[in-house]
Formats: structure tokens, C-alpha cells, sequence
């Protein structure tokens, strides 16, 4: 869409919003003043924040030299399996912190929670000090085993050979749910060690190489070989200006990582913190999944931890054992694409308390995050989309007429390449079965108009706008005087009735009188179906009377009734604010006064009630009866300066709901068992801080047969009933040549 504001020219587009992220997200999509007309931005990178719930206690066991109790780090229990003693104080030769001392520091830059070390060797290489320390390994497997808050086991100091005892632990372990993180080895060769390789197949075991700062692996550390699907490498380095390093510390960072997974999603299984850690590492080497990298490298905590994996979905209601249902994925849940006449409302009651700032969402693993879906709101406003331009224009390549004894048929027939790819808003929350319509496909549009008799007429219509049939300045636009009234502003002289588009299919049949004064009637049936582009749907019932006073102007009255499929007032409701239905029984008047036989007023007034159905899915639930009203009043006169000009002039409010109310839940906590907890709060939708009001002029000459020029300007105080809003002033001139 090309905006022009004085000299300036704005251009908009619309960008899909790609949810099924696998690396961190942050931007945002509007200003602290709502764009009128916002479609979405571009979507990199979106403030998504962890939640973390209130999660018990959870503990990492490291199997090392043990931990200096003077080291100031988070250290419980444990048992020294090597001196068979309860002191876990390193019993590390080397000069300064000792071996596990190090790797309990390097785990606790991540985990928060306790470290329990369990003593397997003096860090000695000698052949009787390996073979203890297999022997201690094992002992130290067997007690962790029965230890059900110990969720991670880092096994940071590598023992040659895979014993009897062993081969039979680690399924056992990886039955009780734990995370193994097994050291690859030192060695420089291409396969990890003997019981990485014969392990690594297990749910819940991930097997560590050593980097430096930089992410390259150590020349020292043994590569991914055979285990390469199951295999990262993290910084094996303790310090980033260098020293001694090797895949033991690279081995205690992922069994950190791993633990602070679970501090903050408990529920997940061992398994399944692999695969987040795996997921979330940095392609390096070969593309893919490789012989030496493995999976890739792990350079901090919040690559893992920040990381969105999947499609981001949003808990709704509870489920029946209190956890919270969810939306659904490819981010179905967190877009909405509001109607002008909630936009207010809602808006000003998120302001107050930043409601919607810190939503908790759930990426594929179940793990939380905090979301601000108020940047996930587009508006749909569609005032002056270059679609409804050119439709006001009236695009018609074809147009004739057929007569037949007693009747006469006119055709009309359009075929224009305005269709737009589903590129909006929109398109991140549709059903990920829609159809898309691709850029430059033909639309089609007819439209068919029959006298059936000297005072009945029927018309049809597909993919045209039904105020051309039913109420607006369909009276006015007939006389000969006046043309076709050029007002862009959407329903500002139509009926909400009529749906909220302007391609729609509608069958009518007409009765008029044969005196120029005299009643006329309509009933008419409307199709709206943009489940496609925009994913709403409407039905409407219109039951139409009035009387025209010859000359002097005319009163029209419609009753009907518009049920709305997917969409609540034009904006396409789905994923966390899902509307089943809306039904909407409205009343609307209008009318035009002539004063010449040039000029003419005219004016529309519209009440409207209406019941919604939301979805189970739904943030919003238990709606009340909403009312809604809109009016217009305009002046057009012809022959200002030419005997082929037009110009017009009018006011008008568009769609808004003056009463009623929703409740709005919104997810908030989720604790250790997984219950989502919700703050509800009930929303008076009539309490929108000020009302739209539109201005509008436009001027057609048509210079001869071929040549046609026009200018339009409209003008928007408190665009969607907003006073945050910026004021919108858009310019739009044609040239119109039609050989």
C-alpha cells in the first residue's frame, strides 16, 4: 500500500510472521503510538523472555575429584567413592582449585541449584588410580540411580574401559529419566571413548568435545565420530584468557545447562533436555551433522536456555487436570487481527497494567517463555487498501447489455491481477492447511443485473461490493445527475449487513415503483468468504424498504441480520482469541435530501447488537451482548467547474461498540507440575478513550470519453477509536485513461 502525506510517501508491507523459530527471537512491531493501518514487520529476532516457574530443588551430580568446600559454591551431600570417606573435598593434586573444583565452578555458571559431588579419583592418570577410579564410578552410578533429585549426571572425568556393572547402569539410568553428559576424552582421536560410543544411543545421554572461547574444537579433544548425532561440543576452557582446558569442563558447562533446563521446565524429560541442547547448538564444520562437530557448539547457557525450538504456542483455558490447553502450533496462538471497533477497547485495557506484556508461552517442548502478543495484533483497516481503490473505481473490463423481449440484462465483467500473496498478518495464525493465493493470480468478478418486470429487478453478484445492491448511495449513485458518488471510506454509507468486505457474492431481488414517488423494496442474501486471505467468513440476511420522493430525495430502512464465521466485527479472530461465531441484528437508516438537481445530502445512521461465541481455545470467554453503532453525513454536488465534474464532502464515525464486555485471561505463571495459572479480567468494551471521526473529500472530472482525473483526501482524529493513535492524513490522485 503507498500512503502520500503531503510530499512524503510511506510504504507498507506485510511479512509473514514465521513462529517456528529455532534460534531467539526480538524486535517489536509498533511504536508506543498504533499505526492506523498495521499489518505486521518484519519479524528476525522478538523479546521472547524465559519464565521461570516455581520449580523444586533440583541437583546435578558430578563425578570428579570432588569440590573444595571453600570455593563458595552450592555444594550438598555427595560421598568420596574413591578413599570410601563422606568428605567430597578435591583430592586433586593440582596447584590451585583442583579438577572438580573447577568443573563444579564451570556447571554453577549456569545452575543455580545444588552440586553434589561424588568422588572418583585423585585426578591421577596411573594404572592402579584408573582402576579404582572405574570401580568408584560405578558405585557412585548405582547410589545415583535410587537418587530421584538428582536429574543430571556429569560424568566429567573420563575412566577407561566400560566394566560389567556399567554396561548395566547406563540403560538404567537412562530408564530413570537423567541426563548422562559423557566426557569424550582427551585423546585427539576421531571416536570418543569406550563408553560414549557403546552409550550414546541412549534417551537422556549427550556426549561433550572441548572448544575454545572462539568455538573451535580443541586439537586434544576426541571428535564426534560414530556418536555424531548425540554428540556437542562446549568451551573446555575454564577461563576465556586460556590456561589448561579439556572436554572434562566441557562436559560440567552442558551438565549445568542441562540442570538449569530443568530448573525452569521440570517436566521435561531427560531425553528431551538433549534435545533442546542438541537443537540449540551452532552449525560448525561440515554442514549438518558431522563427524567432528557433531551437532555443533555450545558457547553459553543462553544459547540453550533463550532458545525457542518449534512453533510457540499459547496455554488457553485449563484443561480438566489443570494444565493449560494450548492453541495449537506455528504460533496459531499469538496473532490476532483486530476490527477497528474493539481495537480502543482492548487497547486501553492492556495500557494500565501492560497486560499482555509478559504472556507466557510454550515453545514444542512444553518449555516457558514470556511473550508481548500486544506487538502480535495487527489492525485490520482497510479504508484505503489499494483493493478497495480500485474496486471504488470500478474496474470493469467488460460491460454490456442483452435485451430480451420484455427484459433487460446488464453484465458486467471484471478480471484483474490484484490479488495479493497471503504475506500478512493474517497468514500467522491461519490454519496451516488454507489455501494461498499466489502473487499475480487473476481474480474474476461478474456482476448481473435483470428486469424481470417493469418493478422487479434481480441482481447477482460475485466477488463485488454488495452496497452497490443493497442501501449506501445506491439510490442517489442511479440518477442520472449524479453518477456514481465517489466515498472510499468503507461502511460510511453502507451497513455492517453487507459484511465487512468489498468482494462478496450476493443475490437480491429489487422491487420499485413505477411513479417516480413511491415505496421500494429489497431482500437479499450475502456471501463473504476470505477464509483464503484473510480467514473469516459472513452470512447476512438483509430485508430492505423505503420510500423515494420523487425529486426531493429518499428514506431507506434495512433490517437484517450478519453471522460471522472466524471473525468478530471484520478482524479475523483465531488461535489464543478465537471467535466461534458472532450474530449481529442491526437496524440501519439512510437517506439523501436533493436541494438542486445538483447537489444532495445524504446521511447514514446504524445500530447494531450482537452475541459471540468464542472458542474453547480462547483467551476471551463469556462475552456479553455487545452494541455497536456508526453514522455518516455527506454533501455531493456535480457540475462545480465543468459539466463532468464531482465533488463530495463528509463526516463519519465509523463502526463502534459503545456497551458490553469479555473476560480476557491471560497466562501468567505455570509451576512444577506443569498448572498454568491464568489472571482473568473483565474488559468493558464501551470504554474505548475517544471516538474515530473520518473527513473526506474527493473530485472527479472526466476530461472526455478517455481520459479521467480524480483526488481524494481523507483525514482520521483518533484512528480506531484511539487517542494514542497517531492522526492520519493520506492523498491519493488518478489518472484514469480508458482507450
Amino acid at each position: 500500500m503507498i500512503k502520500t502525506s503531503g510530499l512524503d510517501a510511506e510504504f507498507q508491507t506485510s511479512l509473514s510472521l514465521n513462529m517456528d523459530l529455532k534460534s531467539h527471537i526480538s524486535g517489536r512491531f509498533r511504536s508506543s503510538k498504533i499505526k492506523s493501518k498495521l499489518s505486521t514487520a518484519v519479524l528476525t529476532a522478538c523479546s521472547l523472555m524465559l519464565s521461570v516457574p516455581n520449580a523444586s530443588a533440583q541437583q546435578i551430580a558430578l563425578l570428579d575429584t570432588g569440590v573444595d568446600p571453600d570455593a563458595g559454591l552450592n555444594i550438598a551431600g555427595g560421598f568420596n567413592y574413591f578413599l570410601n570417606d563422606p568428605d567430597t573435598s578435591d583430592v586433586s593434586p593440582r596447584e590451585g582449585e583442583g579438577h572438580g573444583t573447577v568443573s563444579a565452578r564451570v556447571a554453577s555458571e549456569a545452575f543455580s541449584g545444588e552440586i553434589v559431588p561424588f568422588v572418583i579419583t585423585d585426578g591421577l592418570a596411573d594404572g592402579n588410580s584408573e582402576s579404582q577410579s572405574t570401580l568408584a564410578r560405578d558405585s557412585a552410578l548405582s547410589d545415583i540411580l535410587g537418587n530421584n533429585s538428582i536429574r543430571v549426571v556429569g560424568l566429567s572425568w573420563g575412566t577407561p574401559g566400560v566394566t560389567g556393572t556399567t554396561a548395566s547402569l547406563m540403560p538404567s539410568l537412562s530408564n530413570a529419566n537423567k541426563v548422562v553428559a559423557i566426557v569424550a576424552g582427551n585423546d585427539g582421536a576421531n571416536q570418543p571413548n569406550a563408553l560414549a560410543t557403546t552409550s550414546f544411543n541412549l534417551p537422556g545421554v549427550i556426549i561433550v568435545g572441548g572448544t575454545d572461547y572462539n568455538g573451535d574444537l580443541l586439537f586434544f579433544s576426541n571428535r564426534a565420530g560414530t556418536t555424531q548425532d548425540k554428540f556437542v561440543a562446549a568451551i573446555g576452557i575454564p577461563e576465556p584468557d586460556g590456561g589448561d582446558g579439556g572436554t572434562s569442563w566441557a562436559t560440567a558447562r552442558i551438565a549445568g545447562i542441562a540442570g538449569a533446563v530443568l530448573l525452569q521446565n521440570p517436566n521435561l524429560t531427560g531425553q528431551e533436555v538433549v534435545d533442546v541442547i542438541l537443537s540449540s547448538a551452532e552449525d560448525r564444520g561440515d554442514p549438518g551433522t558431522d563427524a567432528v562437530y557433531g551437532r555443533g557448539v555450545i558457547l553459553s547457557a543462553s544459547q540453550v536456555l533463550d532458545n525457542v525450538i518449534g512453533p510457540i504456542t499459547v496455554p488457553t483455558v485449563p484443561d480438566e487436570n489443570g494444565s493449560g490447553g494450548s492453541s495449537g502450533g506455528g504460533g496459531g496462538g499469538a496473532g490476532l487481527l483486530l476490527g477497528g471497533a474493539l481495537v480502543g477497547a482492548l487497547l486501553l485495557a492492556r495500557k494500565p497494567s501492560k497486560r499482555l506484556e509478559k504472556t507466557l508461552v510454550l515453545d514444542s517442548y512444553g518449555r516457558t517463555f514470556q511473550l508481548d502478543i500486544g506487538d502480535h495484533v495487527a489492525i485490520d483497516d482497510e479504508t484505503l487498501d489499494l483493493d478497495t481503490f480500485f474496486n471504488s473505481l470500478e474496474q470493469t473490463s467488460v460491460n454490456q447489455s442483452i435485451y430480451l423481449p420484455g427484459l433487460r440484462t446488464e453484465i458486467g465483467v471484471s478480471a484483474l491481477g490484484r490479488a495479493t500473496p497471503r504475506t500478512d498478518m493474517i497468514a500467522y495464525f491461519a490454519m496451516p492447511d488454507d489455501k494461498v493465493i499466489n502473487d499475480g493470480q487473476m481474480q474474476y468478478a461478474f456482476a448481473l443485473s435483470s428486469q424481470l418486470s417493469q418493478t422487479v429487478n434481480l441482481s447477482m453478484g460475485h466477488r463485488v461490493d454488495p452496497n452497490l445492491y443493497f442501501g449506501g448511495l445506491r439510490d442517489l449513485n442511479d440518477s442520472a445527475d449524479f453518477g456514481r458518488a465517489s466515498f472510499l471510506t468503507g461502511q460510511s454509507f453502507g451497513s455492517l449487513l453487507s459484511g465487512f468486505s468489498n468482494q462478496a457474492n450476493s443475490v437480491g431481488l429489487n422491487y420499485r415503483s413505477k411513479q417516480p414517488s413511491g415505496f421500494n423494496a429489497s431482500m437479499g442474501l450475502v456471501s463473504v468468504d476470505e477464509s483464503e486471505r484473510y480467514g473469516k467468513q459472513s452470512f447476512s440476511s438483509i430485508l430492505e424498504g423505503g420510500y423515494e420522493f420523487a425529486d426531493n430525495g429518499g428514506l431507506k430502512v434495512q433490517f437484517g441480520q450478519l453471522q460471522e464465521r472466524g471473525s468478530l466485527f471484520g478482524g479475523a479472530a483465531g488461535g489464543i482469541f478465537g471467535v466461534e461465531q458472532a450474530t449481529t441484528y442491526a437496524i440501519n437508516l439512510n437517506g439523501h435530501i436533493k436541494f438542486s438537481a445538483h447537489t444532495a445530502l445524504v446521511a447514514n445512521y446504524g445500530i447494531g447488537r450482537t452475541r459471540v461465541e468464542a472458542t474453547r481455545t480462547s483467551l476471551l470467554s463469556d462475552f456479553s451482548s455487545l452494541s455497536s453503532d456508526w453514522y455518516s453525513v455527506g454533501l455531493v454536488t456535480n457540475k462545480v467547474w465543468s459539466h463532468s465534474d464531482q465533488f463530495g464532502i463528509s463526516v463519519s464515525q465509523p463502526l463502534k461498540v459503545q456497551s458490553g464486555s469479555l473476560n480476557y485471561s491471560i497466562p501468567v505463571q505455570r509451576d512444577q507440575f506443569g498448572d498454568i495459572a491464568f489472571d482473568t479480567e473483565r474488559v468493558n468494551l464501551g470504554e474505548a478513550d475517544s471516538s474515530e471521526q473520518r473527513f473526506e473529500m474527493y473530485y472527479r472530472n472526466k476530461v472526455d470519453q478517455k481520459l479521467e482525473l480524480g483526488a481524494f483526501l481523507t483525514f482520521r482524529d483518533d484512528p480506531n477509536h484511539t487517542t494514542a493513535a497517531d492522526d492520519e492524513l493520506t492523498v491519493m490522485f488518478t489518472l484514469k485513461y480508458q482507450p
